[in-house]
């Protein structure tokens, strides 16, 4: 909550003699922005240049937008744009061209396309990832799915086709994670159910060393965890998140959100996973810690009976420093396509309110009683947790007095005392400044003195 600046002589009454006990929302507001597409295939997130990217297949482009969802640029000429990886320094983003049968790379600095690599006739790519220092993409039109790698190391640019064998129905999609630089995670995409395949890709042809087919729907979005240990994936059915782990693909956990799973993705720390559904009156994503089948929150888009609102196939992205959650969503009456931007969502919320006196005497003591709780209980303060208090009279209107910091009972509940010398509205502030899994929180008291 903003701090109220109060200026002249007097400290205004505006505020009443009530009690304030409002809890702070994220440091920033959630917001959403209108996109100049109707559609999308693939979102990042370059933390570089602080940048969104997002490719639409249909109109050939890639929509640029910053942190805050201003639109910086619309590229162009990209036929077919669908998969997207960025460099491993930022400097540049790969798009696979499904239609121009070609990879094409745009100068992340100065959003100019700089280069363009065939891939082949009738080779349609559509997912790239990075491993094995080569950008390998999933690639091939139905009963044709195949996995290739294009090498842009050397002097010249060199695509390898057909590293896997005729496995794969469609162009499966692809992943891969900076804990595992040498494997490489593909699922399909088109078949029911669905294959997952992990790879060892350090020479040139792809070696498979883990292989299932779990029960339920096609990939729809597949996420491998830094460290490289599982992989998290969504599929239509089962109604729930699953994770398998790359050594051999065995299922290590779940997550249970609701039907029809289509999205997920893992924070740059591993810390969170967003999960995401095809829910039109469901919520539409859901928030977890890795291995805890407890929600962190969720996060429910507007929708009525005529008029639904849900979250696109692959569509949510992380800021690498866990601040946004980056979602594409689509409403029905609407001819194109929304980014929300959720902040600081792997947190879980916090209340922090006050009990105050409305009334007190000049130079007497009086008390003020808190409690500062997490949205869930589940997520509990850690031991130690402290607020800070300031005061705002007549002799400091704007800077305050700092009374200093008190400790949070296991209960939640603080208080402090205070012994006011001048007569007037007393404004209490107290602060709470968030930790890695709580937000922030402020409270405002206001006390009466005579």
């Amino acid at each position: 909550m903003r701090i109220r600046k109060i200026t002249g002589g007097v400290l205004s009454l505006a505020l009443g003699l009530s009690l304030l006990g409002l809890g702070a929302p994220p440091a920033a507001a959630d917001s959403s922005t209108e996109l100049p597409v109707a559609s999308h295939t693939d979102i990042v997130v370059d933390a570089a240049h602080q940048r969104v990217f997002i490719s639409d297949a249909v109109s050939g482009s890639v929509v640029v937008t910053d942190y805050d969802g201003t639109l910086v640029q619309h590229i162009t000429s990209e036929p077919g744009a669908s998969g997207l990886v960025l460099s491993p320094d930022s400097s540049t983003l790969y798009v696979a061209l499904r239609t121009a049968d070609a990879i094409s790379a745009i100068d992340t600095a100065t959003l100019r396309e700089t280069a363009r690599y065939a891939t082949g006739p009738g080779t349609a790519p559509t997912y790239p990832a990075v491993a094995g220092g080569k950008i390998w993409f999933g690639y091939g039109t139905e009963a044709q799915g195949n996995i290739g790698w294009l090498d842009v190391s050397g002097p010249q640019p060199v695509v390898a086709l057909d590293r896997v064998g005729r496995t794969w129905y469609s162009a499966p999609m692809l992943a891969t994670s900076p804990g595992a630089p040498g494997r490489l995670v593909a699922g399909e995409v088109s078949t029911n159910p669905s294959q997952l395949a992990v790879y060892d890709v350090a020479g040139d042809f792809a070696q498979r060393t883990a292989y299932t087919v779990p029960s339920g729907g096609s990939v729809a979005d597949l996420a491998v965890t830094p460290d490289g240990s599982e992989v998290v994936v969504a599929t239509g059915a089962p109604y729930y998140h699953r994770a398998f782990r790359l050594s051999d693909l065995t299922e290590s956990a779940r997550y249970t959100t609701d039907a029809y799973p289509n999205a997920v993705a893992i924070t740059q720390d591993g810390t969170a996973i967003a999960a995401g559904i095809n829910g039109a009156y469901d919520p539409d994503i859901y928030l977890f810690r890795p291995g805890v089948d407890t929600q962190i929150r969720s996060y429910d888009f507007p929708s009525s009976s005529t008029n639904s609102t849900t979250l696109q196939p692959n569509g949510l992205a992380w800021a690498p420093d866990n601040s946004r959650l980056f979602a594409l969503t689509k409403t029905y009456d609407s001819p194109t396509l929304t980014l929300r931007i959720l902040n600081d969502p792997a947190k879980t919320p916090t209340t922090l309110t006050l009990d105050a006196p409305a009334t007190a005497a000049k130079s007497k003591r009086l008390t003020i009683n808190g409690t500062l709780r997490p949205a869930d209980p589940a997520w509990p303060l850690p031991a130690g947790t402290t607020v800070r208090v300031t005061r705002y009279d007549y002799s400091l209107p704007e800077e305050g007095l700092d009374l200093g910091t008190h400790t949070i009972a296991p209960d939640g509940t603080f208080s402090f005392s205070d012994r006011p010398d001048y007569s007037g509205p007393i404004h209490y502030t107290v602060r709470y400044a968030g930790d890695p899994q709580h937000t922030a929180a402020t409270a405002t008291a206001v006390v009466n003195v005579s």
